[in-house]
């Protein structure tokens, strides 16, 4: 049975690069009584599984310098944030093209993250399209069927929110020559996807890695308030994204979900998949099925004196307005180690900048940092409980007013980190402003700053306070037409159908 599985995820992989390189058209659709007929493939609750594996390692980017989430290159289209910027030369160039919003449609590593959620989905949609012919358990089929509508949901998130209008796929038989659809009508499907999932989705799963019903809501909170921002400025959303955040804070018991007592606790190894998270992408570099993540973490964000790739660090005066304390020492590495014995502070040193300290355990020996583990074992949180009280506090400050929910939220991530409570009394617009800034320090490295700044029309405000001696320079336009990445080339090759 364990060889048919591998045999069928290799079927699934397979498919999705035909999918993803537009070819195997000729292919025969219905070759009943072949493993490709879904009738037969799917009767086995084992092939229903792998294909969710599939769906899983897609998104991981398995041993893949190309797709997925498993390089720094996924955080190519967010590089218009202040917490990510890189150095001048080298072969960065597609981090600068963001970076200086001078973005091209023939950047190769905006890619990663475009191919890795597309082949996410399509396998998200053979489990949702076809196990209605799985024979087993109602509990155990809708299970699956959950955990696909949620990665279905998260990879068009991250995909609508980085490219704004995209082709979307929700059948297992994707079009080839499918155009672009609209911004709102991508947010209308993620809502009804997670709708789905939250009432299929158990309250426990037997293997990590894979979301519980508590996870569905969470990412639910977030796709609400996205959409209360920017491009579509759905005001109503506010409300109903504080009322399922206030959801997964009140029974995140059921869950586990909680904040861990130190900030500095979340970054260690031993804590992967700790009441902290609520969703990480799962990596292991002692095993032989390619699972590791490549330069994700560690030496991607590690400078030229401790021997890493100088990927990306923070930009001057994000790290100049980070609040002094626990959170800060355990975010940055500011003192680098050099293999002669000595040591160089970041402002004397070749880039000049701050890296991350958050993501270095488990890739780097802090008495040999030079010596790189190029393949780490991190389990890589896209969705922690620190955001989901923020994103209840801006919410709810959004929908119903400043009040004493809003106040004891945001004050738990901040007390956590080493600050004082929110000074009270604050304007809603004040209170406001403090939880985007308070979002921008707690998850600083992970991905999600240029998001926020997005949806709350802040690009400019963070620009015009960018410290002229960043070695990238602005040279794109600052405009709305600007800040979605173009369409891969390689992409609108294979379908003119997604030009603009």
């Amino acid at each position: 049975m364990k060889n048919h599985i591998q045999i069928f995820v290799y079927y699934i992989l397979f498919i999705g690069l035909c999918f993803a390189t537009g070819s195997c058209t000729d292919l025969d659709e219905n070759p009943y009584g072949k493993l490709n007929d879904p009738e037969v493939a799917f009767k086995d609750i084992s092939n229903l599984n792998a294909t969710a594996i599939a769906m899983y390692a897609a998104i991981r980017g398995d041993g893949s310098w190309s797709e997925g989430f498993a390089t720094s290159q996924h955080m190519t289209t967010m590089f218009g944030a202040d917490d990510l910027t890189t150095i001048a030369g080298g072969n960065k160039e597609p981090f600068r093209e963001f970076d200086s919003f001078s973005k091209s449609p023939s950047n190769i590593w905006m890619s990663n993250l475009y191919k890795g959620c597309y082949r996410a989905i399509l396998n998200a949609n053979a489990v949702i399209g076809y196990a209605t012919y799985t024979q087993a358990e109602q509990s155990d089929i809708d299970n699956l069927v959950g955990q696909a509508y949620f990665v279905r949901a998260l990879s068009y998130f991250y995909l609508v929110r980085s490219w704004g209008r995209i082709p979307m796929y929700t059948t297992p038989d994707a079009p080839v020559d499918l155009g672009l659809s609209e911004i709102a009508d991508v947010y209308d499907q993620m809502i009804l996807d997670l709708q789905e999932a939250e009432t299929l989705l158990p309250d426990t799963q037997a293997e990590v890695g894979r979301p519980k019903k508590g996870a569905a809501k969470a990412l639910l909170a977030k796709v609400y308030l996205t959409k209360a921002g920017w491009p579509l400025k759905d005001q109503a959303s506010y409300a109903l994204a504080a009322s399922k955040a206030k959801e997964v804070i009140d029974q995140k018991g059921t869950w586990g979900y909680g904040l861990l007592p130190s900030f500095d606790m979340i970054w260690k190894r031993e804590n992967d998949n700790s009441e902290e998270s609520i969703f990480s992408i799962q990596y292991d570099r002692n095993t032989g099925d390619g699972a590791h993540a490549n330069h994700l973490i560690g030496t991607a964000s590690m400078p030229k004196e401790e021997n890493g790739w100088e990927d990306f660090c923070s930009e001057l005066t994000f790290y100049n307005e980070f609040p002094a304390g626990p959170r800060k020492d355990a975010t940055f590495h500011t003192v680098f180690q050099t293999s002669d014995g000595g040591s160089v502070n970041f402002e004397d040193s070749d880039a000049r900048h701050p890296y991350y300290a958050k993501f270095r355990d488990g890739a780097v020996d802090e008495s040999e940092p030079w010596i790189n583990t190029f393949h780490t074992a991190a389990a890589y949180a896209l969705i922690r409980y620190a955001d989901v009280l923020l994103i209840f506090a801006e919410a709810r400050a959004q929908s119903s007013g400043v009040d004493a929910l809003a106040y004891d939220a945001i004050n738990q991530v901040r007390n956590r980190a080493g600050l004082s409570d929110l000074a009270t009394g604050l304007s809603q617009e004040d209170f406001v402003n403090a939880v985007i800034d308070e979002r921008g320090w707690e998850l600083a490295g992970e991905g999600q700053r240029w998001y926020d700044l997005l949806r709350t029309e802040k690009v400019q405000e963070v620009i015009d306070k960018r410290d002229p001696a960043e070695a990238v320079k602005i040279i794109g336009p600052i405009s709305e037409d600007n800040f979605y990445a173009p369409i891969p080339e390689a992409e609108v090759l294979k379908n003119p159908n997604l030009a603009e």
